[in-house]
């Protein structure tokens, strides 16, 4: 009994040591002419823990690239048939009801994302850009136009996540040439504990408040089959 009952003691200090870890998440993305890198680095425990996500450097080469689409075959001519549906006011009905039902269901959701977005601190976020035509004109009007996307961007950013340094942005312009360069660095950091929570209340709002839509093609997607589609 005693094993037990030490067991049961470490089984939650160890828990609790997880749930109140510390997780820091080092982003850096890095885009020059038509070469990307991306580098994603968790560490925990003061870099006790970590572990880091590379995607290599992707190099595009002018005229190697194919895409090939399948084209699904269609039916014959004479096999097609015309199918008319008819729209009565129940589908109408059920149709701003199910747009309802959506609009409820998002903004539930983004509630209880947002509540752990503004638990994410921000310790570093740095995005410098340059960017060119061989247009002075061109060019000041695209530079411009990236100040202001840039703007609403780190504006939207702030609203959502814990911003502890100001953000440090920057647009250089190139009137020489063609130039579409940008590097972004930032280091979050959260609880592991906050993200734990924030999947059970997902989990939990998600089978509480499933979606009960009344037409039938959203109430196959919600797992309603008795629904019949209009």
């Amino acid at each position: 009994m005693k094993w037990l009952l030490l067991i049961a003691g470490c089984l939650i200090l160890l828990l609790l040591l997880l749930m109140f870890t510390k997780i820091k998440v080092y982003i850096d993305l890095k885009h020059v002419h038509k070469n990307d890198k991306i580098q994603i680095k968790l560490t925990a425990w003061y870099g006790l823990f970590h572990y880091t996500i590379k995607v290599p450097v992707i190099k595009k080469e002018e005229g190697s690239a194919t895409v090939t689409v399948k084209k699904e075959q269609g039916m014959k001519e004479e096999s097609k048939k015309e199918e008319t549906k008819k729209v009565t006011p129940e589908n109408l009905r059920d149709g701003l009801a199910d747009l309802r039902t959506m609009i409820v269901h998002i903004v539930g959701f983004h509630k209880i994302v947002r509540q752990f977005t503004r638990k994410v601190k921000v310790k570093k976020f740095v995005w410098h850009s340059m960017v060119g035509t061989k247009n002075a004109a061109h060019t000041g009007m695209l530079t411009g136009a990236c100040w202001a996307l840039k703007g609403s961007i780190i504006g939207l950013l702030t609203s959502y996540l814990n911003f502890q340094i100001m953000p440090s942005y920057s647009i250089t312009p190139n009137f020489q040439r063609w130039q579409a360069n940008t590097l972004i660095s930032c280091i979050l950091q959260f609880r592991i504990g906050q993200a734990m929570w924030t999947g059970i209340k997902l989990l939990r709002y998600w089978k509480g408040k499933k979606a009960n839509f009344k037409s039938g093609n959203l109430a196959r997607l919600s797992g309603d089959s008795n629904k019949q589609s209009f």
